[in-house]
């Protein structure tokens, strides 16, 4: 895993009980912080005209944003409230939301709550149930996390939500507020991103094993079972069938290779793929991530 460099007197407050804090207020803050900048220069910029503050801004939010991100070690701040951006050359040809992703899984620690959700979503299994499931309730991810979760937390909807709100802007879920549902599946977006980069990047750059491997450890969770020959969750399988139906993505079955992966179901004519081929994604909104679509609607 790639190491970040660690900021420094981070805040106490859990993770989780950033429960207003949005992606998409992250990203346009990571956005605008290319160089070191006071704390009341990002609020000036970001707060909400206020009589009633000494600053002129209503800044508690930002203020919340800056405080998350700074958890999770996308930026540095120091005693002066100067902030400073930080691990930018960690994966700097990633996205916003690959790069979050990586932060986010990279904790140590009571900080690594966030991640540890993912973790036992995709863990979750039942005898009918052999790579996981498509859909969970909020309520049952509750009980789950109440039943499995190393952290001593109070588990409530309010700390799963969070989270989902957290994570279906970018791309690693898709959550359903009108029926608390949340479907594990991964967009085409953000898998296409990171097979590409593992095709130009990895020591075997067509080992689809290698590839997910990598994505597993470094970004989401995508195998729902590690132990023996790793099998793929059946909602990462169906987003690469979409890929593959869609001709951006190719599987290779061989038979002299040991290095594969298991699947839920046929993909490309195979059950245990050992290498891939990615090309092009296509223009088309399947392949922009959730934050690109509401920017891209708005251009037009």
């Amino acid at each position: 895993m790639s190491e970040l460099s660690r900021a420094t007197d981070t805040p106490d407050k859990i993770l989780t009980g950033y429960g207003t804090v949005r992606s998409a207020e992250l990203k346009v803050i990571d956005e605008f912080l290319v160089e070191d900048i006071s704390l009341s220069g990002v609020t000036k910029r970001f707060g909400r005209p206020s009589s009633s503050s000494t600053s002129g801004y209503e800044s508690s939010h930002i203020e919340d944003c800056i405080k998350f991100m700074h958890s999770l070690d996308l930026i540095d701040r120091s005693a002066q409230d100067v902030v400073k951006p930080l691990n930018r050359d960690v994966y700097p040809e990633l996205s916003f939301e690959a790069r979050l992703l990586h932060h986010i899984r990279s904790q140590h620690g009571d900080e690594y709550q966030l991640a540890e959700i993912h973790d036992l979503l995709m863990k979750h299994t039942s005898t009918e149930k052999e790579h996981g499931f498509r859909r969970v309730d909020e309520e049952a991810l509750v009980e789950l996390l109440k039943k499995e979760s190393k952290f001593d937390i109070q588990w409530r909807t309010e700390k799963t939500s969070m989270w989902a709100n957290l994570l279906d802007p970018i791309g690693a879920i898709s959550y359903s507020t009108e029926h608390d549902e949340i479907v594990t599946s991964p967009t085409r977006a953000l898998l296409h991103e990171l097979l590409t980069y593992h095709q130009k990047h990895g020591d075997d750059s067509e080992g689809i094993l290698q590839a997910l491997e990598w994505i597993h450890e470094e970004f989401v969770p995508v195998f729902h079972d590690l132990s023996g020959a790793p099998r793929l969750h059946v909602a990462v399988a169906d987003t690469l069938d979409n890929m593959t139906d869609d001709r951006t993505l190719d599987f290779v079955g061989m038979t002299d290779v040991t290095q594969t992966v298991r699947l839920p179901y046929r993909i490309d004519d195979t059950e245990e793929p050992a290498r891939y081929k990615i090309g092009d994604a296509p223009d088309r909104p399947a392949y922009w991530y959730p934050l690109d679509r509401s920017e891209r609607r708005l251009e037009q």
